[in-house]
C-alpha cells in the first residue's frame, strides 16, 4: 500500500471572514495539519487541491475567485514549495486535472482524502478516486460542511457531514477517526 494524502480546498474563503464560512473550519484544519505532518515525517506524498471558480460559477457561488485571497490555500495547511497542487474548476479533484496521472506516476494505489467540504468536493473526489481504482480512507475530524436548508428546514451540519461519511462507507471508502489515521490503524 502506498499513501498519498490529498487535502482538498482548504481555502480561506471556508473560513471566518471568507464568502462561506463552513462549521468548525479552524479545527478541521487542524486536523488536516495533523495529518500533513505525519505524512511529511513518512515522506509520504501529499496533494494539496485548489479550487478556482469559473466566472459562471462565481456568479452562482461567490467563493474562490482566481487571484483572490478567499482563493487560497490557508495558512494552517500551507503547501511546501515542492508538494503538488492541482487546481480545478470541478467538484472532483479528477475531472480535468492531472490528479490521477500524477498518482500514478508515484505508483500510488491508496489515498486519503481530506478537506472541505465533505457533502461537494470531498465526496466527488471519494467517489472518482474510487473509480479510478484507489483504495480510499477518510478522516472523519478532517472534513467537514455547513447548516444547509431543506424544503426549508436548516439541516445542522453535523447532521449533513455524518449522513455524508454513513453514505461514503457504504462502498466508496472507509471512514477513520483521526487519532487512528495518526498512527496508521486504517
Amino acid at each position: 500500500m502506498k499513501q498519498a494524502l490529498i487535502v482538498v480546498d482548504v481555502q480561506n474563503d471556508y473560513f471566518p471572514g471568507g464568502n462561506l464560512p463552513t462549521d468548525h473550519p479552524v479545527e478541521t484544519a487542524q486536523a488536516v495539519a495533523q495529518l500533513i505532518t505525519k505524512f511529511r515525517q513518512e515522506s509520504k506524498d501529499v496533494v494539496f487541491v485548489q479550487h478556482i471558480a469559473t466566472e459562471e460559477t462565481y456568479k452562482v457561488i461567490p467563493i474562490m475567485k482566481d487571484g483572490s485571497k478567499g482563493a487560497e490555500i490557508h495558512d494552517l495547511v500551507r503547501p511546501l514549495p515542492t508538494e503538488k497542487v492541482v487546481r480545478k474548476h470541478h467538484n472532483s479533484s479528477f475531472v480535468r486535472t492531472d490528479l490521477d496521472a500524477y498518482l500514478k506516476s508515484k505508483d500510488i494505489d491508496t489515498v486519503v482524502v481530506v478537506g472541505m467540504m465533505i457533502h461537494n468536493c470531498v465526496i466527488a473526489t471519494v467517489s472518482d478516486a474510487n473509480a479510478n481504482g484507489y483504495q480510499c480512507f477518510v478522516v472523519d475530524e478532517a472534513v467537514n460542511t455547513f447548516d444547509q436548508k431543506l424544503y426549508g428546514k436548516v439541516i445542522p451540519a453535523k447532521q449533513i457531514k455524518e449522513s455524508f461519511l454513513t453514505g461514503i462507507q457504504f462502498a466508496m471508502a472507509k471512514v477513520v477517526r483521526l487519532n487512528d489515521a495518526l498512527n496508521d490503524k486504517y
